[in-house]
């Protein structure tokens, strides 16, 4: 396109007419190759044009990758010794295992118990109260069971039953405890109930 049209074009707008004069000269290029390029990138931005990319051949005897990439090194074997494969490409059963967030933790069993014929239940609290009051976390339901009758608690070295002063006592094996550390398969008597205990893996 002539320079002299794109001036005549632009003489209703002067500030354009600046403003692209000041691009030319910051990029070097005259007002002609300024406004094709600017019509160029137009087009390829309305998708009236597809630009092409251009093969060009290396010269003879040029190897491209040997510019971007250097060779590996040789691989040295010791004698007596296997080479190692980089650990980035073993295959994913001989890398070594990552910890998990839970590698530490030590799994706790899980204490459970039945009253009567009732089945099974865990405990998940530390601290498990047992009595005929309406705050316990079992309730027994008789007369001869005190509000707050027995506590069940997990410490460091288990599970324990201890009396809380009731009036009818806690009872293994036909004498009547204070604390008791609980086994599987204890067998526990609160007034006319009987608790039997079982310990699972958690």
């Amino acid at each position: 396109m002539d320079a002299s049209v794109v001036r005549k074009t632009l003489e209703l707008n002067p500030k354009l007419l600046r403003s692209l004069k000041s691009v030319a000269g910051q990029t070097g290029l005259d007002l002609d190759g300024l406004v094709n390029l600017a019509l160029y990138e137009l087009l390829i931005r309305l998708g009236h044009l597809t630009p092409q990319p251009m093969r060009i051949r290396p010269p003879n005897g040029a190897d491209l990758l040997e510019s971007v990439e250097p060779a590996p090194p040789p691989i040295r074997k010791a004698q007596g010794i296997p080479s190692q494969r980089p650990a980035a490409i073993l295959p994913a059963a001989a890398r070594p295992a990552s910890r998990k967030p839970d590698a530490g933790k030590v799994r706790q069993d899980t204490l459970y118990f039945q009253v009567d014929e009732d089945d099974y239940s865990p405990i998940r609290k530390k601290v498990f109260l047992v009595g005929r009051g309406s705050k316990c976390d079992y309730i027994l339901k008789h007369r001869g069971v005190s509000r707050e009758h027995a506590v069940i608690t997990r410490e460091r070295g288990g599970w324990f039953i201890e009396d809380l002063n009731s009036a009818n006592g806690v009872w293994l094996d036909g004498e009547q405890i204070g604390k008791h550390k609980l086994s599987g398969g204890d067998e526990i008597h609160i007034s006319n109930h009987l608790i039997r205990f079982t310990i699972r893996p958690g």
